[in-house]
């Protein structure tokens, strides 16, 4: 094999296996019933804290990737994922011990996810970056995917043993121990004159983090109160909320595929693309009258969330010089890590701002809505900014 292509192989290995903690949401309510006295907020940060550790450790990684090596840090984020599934192994008897094993694993998934795209922006050009951005967001979605449908039997026959899934980050240690290249020594004073360029973020790249946040608002409504929403209409169950959700990672992962081709049409505005399918994904979602309604909108809110998830690479990728690129991208995974965790908070603000009642789903989703009519006005002048300043591709 060639250096490209068993570059190519590490870190779609790595993507496979970087966004595994999301198995935790399949293990709470049988971890609810073996801690009847836990509050629910101690049992949702099993999964929660996993996103503050991909946080702490991503906002880290702004800094970090200035200063340290790729390899040893995805390593370290391997390692942190398979210890996050070991230690519940060993001792799984109190709430709070679990709470900070999903930190461990969330702080593998915040070294990951970063070195994953400055990889592919520092080794890929032109299309074969974009053919590569969107890969990895296929493995990422579809892995974690893969990993959920495969912790659901394995729960039922106890939810410690779904934690024995955390082991798949051994095998890609390896493979990245093998296939990713030691980075060489450099000069001391090229060195620290690197690691001062690459430590600035430019005044672009942190606009583009801003959005980053803003489209994950608008976004959460889906994953928060999907479920609350169908049942309040009537529409279905449980499982079929499922299916719906599952429709949403699927599709996004198919997107991932064929993102290149979209990239081709759509250039500049491609995060303008993603903003107009969360827009009628949510207005779907809200006038929806049966469950294929729902899955309609859902099916849109797939295309938005495989676009949304790929594009940053690309902007970070025209906007930003190489050494800017790893601090850059760690900044935006950090940037939407938080958007996931203060999201809840910002949306229920808001939607009691314009006087409607958090207790009602829907209203969930009007604030969704205009979430994203307000950040779709902002992608369509930041990217057409972003045309007319930088240089035409080749």
């Amino acid at each position: 094999m060639t250096r490209k292509r068993t570059l190519t192989f590490a870190i779609l290995s790595i993507a496979l296996v970087c966004q595994i903690n999301t198995i935790a949401s399949v293990m709470l309510a049988d971890i609810s019933k073996a801690f009847p006295s836990a509050s629910n907020v101690a049992i949702q940060y099993v999964m929660q804290s996993g996103m503050i550790g991909a946080f702490v450790i991503s906002f880290l990684m702004s800094v970090f990737t200035a200063h340290f090596n790729r390899k040893p840090m995805i390593l370290m984020g391997l390692g942190a994922i398979f210890l996050g599934g070991l230690l519940p192994l060993v001792y799984h008897g109190s709430i709070w011990f679990l709470d900070v094993c999903g930190f461990i694993t969330g702080a593998g998934q915040g070294f990951l996810m970063p070195l994953l795209g400055a990889l592919i922006l520092e080794n890929y050009e032109g299309p074969e970056r974009e053919r590569m951005l969107g890969l990895n967001t296929t493995f990422i979605t579809g892995g974690s995917a893969l990993f959920l449908v495969l912790a659901g039997p394995i729960c039922e026959s106890g939810w410690t043993h779904v934690y024995f899934l955390y082991f798949a980050a051994l095998p890609v240690m390896v493979i990245a121990q093998m296939f990713l290249a030691k980075e060489g020594k450099k000069e001391k004073a090229a060195e620290a004159e690197e690691k001062k360029d690459s430590a600035k973020i430019p005044v672009k790249g942190w606009i583009q983090c801003a959005l980053v946040v803003l489209m994950g608002i608008g976004y959460t409504a889906f994953p928060l109160n999907l479920s609350f929403l169908v049942e309040a209409k009537g529409l279905g169950s449980a499982t079929t909320v499922g299916i719906g959700m599952t429709m949403i990672t699927v599709i996004s992962a198919l997107i991932g595929l064929v993102f290149p081709q979209i990239i081709r049409v759509s250039r500049l505005y491609i995060s303008t693309v993603a903003a107009v399918f969360g827009l009628a994904a949510t207005l779907i979602i809200i006038n929806a009258g049966s469950m294929g309604i729902v899955y309609l909108g859902t099916a849109l809110a797939g295309i938005y969330f495989g676009i949304n998830t790929a594009s940053p690479g690309y902007y970070i990728g025209r906007i930003c010089s190489q050494k800017q690129y790893g601090p850059t991208f760690s900044m935006a995974m950090s940037c939407n890590f938080m958007g996931i965790i203060l999201s809840p908070i910002i949306l229920n603000w808001i939607t009691g701002m314009w006087g409607g009642d958090t207790r009602i789903p829907v209203n969930s989703f009007i604030t969704g809505s205009g979430v994203f009519a307000l950040v779709l006005v902002l992608q369509i002048l930041w990217n057409t900014y972003l045309k007319k300043t930088l240089p035409a591709e080749a």
